[in-house]
């Protein structure tokens, strides 16, 4: 028997393959099941176990000998639909069916916490990145009716690994991770990247990179052709993002959820506050980091050495803290299916 995750996204296809190779290592038997993702990716292009649409995951035998099954998937209806339709097909066949394990996979707060649960309140087990977040759910639920099911919820730490993969490089280096729709603000995309242009510009002994954290189109341009760029401004190349932030000086981002591996490895980070702390730029998942700056008051590349740490109690206790997630992971699911032979 395996355990199936399900995933239709970048940062999704990213976290099951980082928990199966850890259960793999455990020896269990796991298969990623997911479609394929198209242009270019700033992660390397791991291909699925199985190349499956999850809408069309009923319809296959994949998840009949499934002793869990983990579904993360960006639109929450088709976890309940998933779900739904799964264990009615095994009250059907007579078959009891295994576990169902969803969850944000990045630390989110508040209205959007709340939410993500109430999503999920269809699997058994609800997995958060930190202690804070099973506090805050724990304090939502407190005074629920018993006869109201709810799912398990634990901590399981951030989705990609503890270690810097790489050491830090000896020559100054920012990386700027952009996102696809963030800043929401006309224009505001090309004013940050101008904003870059003019301090790698000033400071010519800085390297620059421009780094997505989305699948993009090779057609796709990162400025304007008419725009001269420094030469010490690059836009990064495919697979690279997270061979960059282990190596970087410094990362900069609006409310990217990458910029956790640059902090949590040790990196001068930079959440761009300039736009608020709004549910829309996604920035209210960062309230707290001691790491929010105004770009006005940067006053160049050379001064962001002289910025605060982050900070590291809000860190641990979003995740930081958490070092063998996909191992207290696998612990829950077995105390879920006790009666299921390991994988």
């Amino acid at each position: 028997m395996s355990i199936v995750l399900v995933c239709d996204g970048l940062l999704e296809q990213y976290s099951c393959h980082h928990l199966a190779d850890a259960w793999r290592l455990a020896g269990r038997d796991c298969l990623v099941v997911g479609p394929r993702l198209p242009g270019d990716l700033p992660l390397p292009n791991r291909v699925c176990d199985l190349t499956l649409h999850p809408k069309d995951l009923l319809g296959s035998t994949v998840l009949e000998q499934a002793s869990a099954i983990g579904l993360f998937l960006r639109n929450s209806s088709e976890i309940q639909a998933i779900t739904t339709g799964y264990r009615a097909l095994c009250r059907s066949r007579g078959l009891c069916p295994a576990p169902v394990f969803s969850g944000p996979l990045i630390p989110i707060a508040g209205d959007a916490l709340v939410e993500a649960f109430l999503e999920r309140l269809c699997c058994d087990l609800v997995m958060v990145s930190g202690d804070d977040q099973v506090e805050q759910l724990g304090a939502m639920t407190g005074l629920w009716p018993s006869e109201l099911p709810t799912p398990k919820t634990m901590a399981t730490g951030f989705w990609f690994p503890s270690q810097v993969p790489k050491p830090t490089t000896q020559e100054p280096l920012l990386v700027a991770l952009l996102q696809k729709d963030i800043p929401t603000h006309l224009g505001a995309r090309e004013q940050l990247i101008r904003q870059l242009m003019r301090w790698a510009g000033e400071q010519p002994e800085w390297t620059v990179v421009l780094q997505r954290d989305h699948p993009w189109s090779p057609e796709q341009k990162m400025t304007t052709d008419d725009t001269i760029c420094p030469t010490n401004l690059v836009a990064a190349a495919p697979e690279q993002m997270l061979g960059l932030l282990g190596r970087c000086t410094a990362c900069l981002t609006v409310s990217s959820p990458w910029s956790l591996a640059a902090m949590q490895w040790g990196r001068i980070s930079v959440v761009v506050g300039d736009y608020g702390i709004h549910a829309e730029q996604q920035t209210t998942n960062f309230f707290g980091c001691g790491a929010m700056h105004r770009l006005r008051d940067l006053g160049g590349l050379n001064n962001l050495h002289q910025l605060p740490c982050v900070n590291s109690g809000w860190l641990q206790s979003i995740g930081g803290a958490i070092q063998n997630g996909p191992g207290r992971l696998l612990e829950a699911l077995d105390a879920l299916n006790p009666g299921s032979p390991p994988a």
